[in-house]
């Protein structure tokens, strides 16, 4: 009996079985609320923990203007407000350009106490 003999099988096309693993990848954006920042890294709050030392992309955005940059998380704290749970992380640039230097400079400046939000 061949594959698409089987009873009940509806399939136009050919398909195979996978006998097996096969690895896959997931990408998702999450805005996450910015604590503080220097050129150093970054502290966010996240709804999700992340793993020590796990490499992330991260997206800096001030007036439109976006800046991407590798991070690393370093820490990562619970924190309870008004019951839910939800983390501080800790997030160490890895080898930042000129360009997000700077903007991370003008980042810092253009803060007058109003928060910003980091998407990674």
């Amino acid at each position: 009996m061949g594959f698409k003999d089987r009873l009940g099988d509806r399939r136009a096309d050919l398909r195979f079985e996978i006998i097996g693993q096969l690895w896959g990848s997931l990408e998702m954006t999450e805005r996450l609320p910015l604590r503080n920042l220097g050129q150093g890294g970054a502290l966010v709050e996240s709804r999700l923990p992340l793993a020590a030392d796990t490499v992330y992309g991260l997206r800096l955005v001030l007036d439109d203007q976006g800046s991407d940059v590798q991070v690393r998380v370093r820490h990562l704290t619970p924190i309870r407000e008004g019951g839910q749970e939800s983390f501080l992380v800790g997030l160490e640039f890895v080898d930042p350009g000129q360009s997000t230097l700077e903007q991370i400079d003008r980042l810092v400046a253009a803060s007058l106490g109003q928060p910003r939000v980091a998407e990674a």
